[in-house]
């Protein structure tokens, strides 16, 4: 479904309603607050694309979360604070009502593997160890998550190591090949 406001096009995907489906049929309680959190944290970002004068042209829900596209025309510094606000929203959210979701979305934002937010602040100011950095991340991530999921049968943190490896395998597969 889409709809266009003031030249941004509004795309809700339908993967968005499995994502909302798998939560009702799994019983997380905290989807709504995961939701809400999400939108926020992507207002962070909007707000300060607007204070640079910058629209965005899309704005997404999908079974991968809420994303927010715009023509970069940024410097590094500016697009730095860009990214930088959506996690920083989740943090002082966190600092305020000491509740784990925010937290949470803190540290996955800031994680540093794109399409994060501090994946793209590494690609950012280090584009040639950018990919090194992502690898070691995501082996320490998915050692991580696998334990997580044989301990205590946490499977979405797996879920999400997984999306970002499959994401990020093109660009990993070049350095190896490089190296090679």
């Amino acid at each position: 479904m889409e709809i266009k406001f003031r030249n941004i096009l509004f795309k809700l995907d339908f993967s968005f309603f499995i994502l909302l489906s798998f939560a009702v049929l799994y019983g997380y309680e905290s989807t709504v607050q995961i939701i809400l959190f999400s939108i926020l944290h992507e207002l962070g970002h909007l707000i300060m694309l607007l204070i640079f004068k910058v629209k965005p042209y899309l704005i997404k829900l999908s079974f991968y979360g809420i994303s927010l596209k715009y023509r970069n025309s940024l410097s590094k510094i500016k697009e730095f604070f860009v990214l930088l606000c959506g996690p920083m929203v989740n943090l002082i959210l966190f600092i305020v009502f000491r509740d784990e979701i925010n937290l949470i979305l803190f540290i996955l934002n800031i994680f540093p593997a794109v399409p994060l937010d501090g994946g793209r602040i590494i690609k950012l100011f280090f584009p040639k160890v950018s990919a090194i950095i992502t690898i070691i991340f995501l082996i320490a991530l998915m050692c991580l998550s696998c334990y997580l999921l044989i301990e205590y049968k946490i499977y979405s943190l797996f879920l999400i190591a997984s999306y970002l490896s499959i994401f990020n395998y093109k660009e990993l597969r070049g350095l190896y090949e490089k190296k090679c």
